[in-house]
């Protein structure tokens, strides 16, 4: 029995909530003429589930779409990260032949070198197909030291193949932009999507239907709470839906939504202890600054307000934040928090 509110699982099909137009996007990556897509967005922010889902309304249309998942999560050295790319392109092509009429063959371990990084387009063509090279924790690609690896390698190799596309995803949102935007990496193949957040309306609907399916009740203004918590990340939206479905009432008052709103943060608090742990007391200072809106934080009064020694401290820490993953800037140079119950927690508890 699927039970309401599960957080530990893809969201398909009708369950995926208000992103119909960044599916869409991804579809017309995918469609001939399409430009291969990075999506540039946190953690748990949705990115898996929009890929899926349009890939499988790719596939609707296209049988001969050939999709090969590359999770590079524990790949830290070029080494690993060809013998793993070698694998998968194999296994890649052994499951096109197990259906194919015509099978065809590749001398797999004859291809030496960069050489393998061409597999893609050799497949595509041997199988007649369109090819999609999904990666996940791409950022990862950052962290290889081998002095015979470049990303400049991988972008002319990848750049020159038809029928092939490429999907890049990462946790880290400030390392993928620093690949995709800063040093505009893969430029003239790829194209970036950033995930907007989602429209608050939508989410408490779906709060208030979601529970009323369940054969509970709960109230625009709880379903708005609810929202306010976690600024409509699904992810953290579901647990403390999930919490609240766990209470033995069928009513969902303040009361409750507020114990599941503790039981959240005593889930996540050494987390987000630990971060802070991490951080200097200049860097816990201009997250203070970021927190209550603050925006200007070379000012005078900024630097007076929340101790921040100096323009050229600021700088550093900003860079810091950055580089740890904490904090993010968009393209008008506005900074925020990437994790949304982490900016709550400091808010209401932590900066009190």
């Amino acid at each position: 029995m699927d039970l309401p509110f599960a957080f530990d699982k893809i969201a398909a099909g009708s369950s995926i909530l208000g992103r119909s137009q960044e599916i869409g996007a991804v579809v017309a990556a995918l469609e001939p003429g399409g430009r291969s897509l990075a999506i540039l967005a946190g953690p748990r922010t949705g990115k898996e589930t929009i890929l899926r889902e349009a890939v499988e309304q790719v596939r609707k249309q296209r049988s001969n779409l050939i999709v090969c998942e590359i999770d590079l999560f524990n790949i830290r050295t070029f080494v690993d990260f060809s013998a793993l790319w070698r694998e998968r392109m194999r296994e890649c092509a052994a499951e096109v032949n197990r259906g194919a009429l015509l099978p065809f063959e590749i001398s797999f371990d004859e291809i030496a070198g960069n050489k393998i990084f061409d597999l893609p387009g050799i497949i595509a063509a041997e199988a007649r197909a369109e090819m999609v090279v999904y990666f996940k924790e791409f950022q990862n690609v950052l962290r290889f030291e081998d002095e015979t690896f470049s990303l400049d390698m991988l972008e002319r190799a990848w750049s020159r193949q038809h029928h092939v596309k490429y999907l890049f995803t990462g946790s880290f949102v400030n390392a993928m932009k620093s690949i995709f935007e800063e040093r505009r990496l893969f430029y003239g193949m790829c194209r970036t999507l950033e995930l907007p957040p989602l429209d608050k309306r939508m989410v408490c609907e779906y709060i208030r239907s979601a529970f009323l399916n369940a054969g509970r009740v709960i109230e625009m203004e709880e379903a708005l709470a609810i929202f306010d918590i976690s600024s409509g990340n699904m992810w953290y939206v579901k647990q403390l839906c999930s919490f609240c479905y766990a209470m033995p009432i069928g009513y969902v008052n303040r009361k409750i939504v507020n114990q599941a709103r503790d039981t959240l943060l005593a889930i996540h608090e050494p987390r987000f202890k630990e971060i802070l742990l991490d951080l200097t007391g200049n860097q816990i200072n201009l997250l203070h600054a970021v927190v209550d809106g603050v925006q200007k934080f070379t000012s005078a009064e900024t630097l007076e307000n929340y101790r921040l020694n100096s323009s050229a401290g600021v700088v550093r820490s900003r860079e810091a934040l950055q580089k740890k993953e904490v904090l993010t800037f968009d393209r008008d140079d506005n900074a925020r928090l990437i994790d949304p119950l982490f900016e709550y927690w400091l808010r209401n508890y932590y900066f009190v």
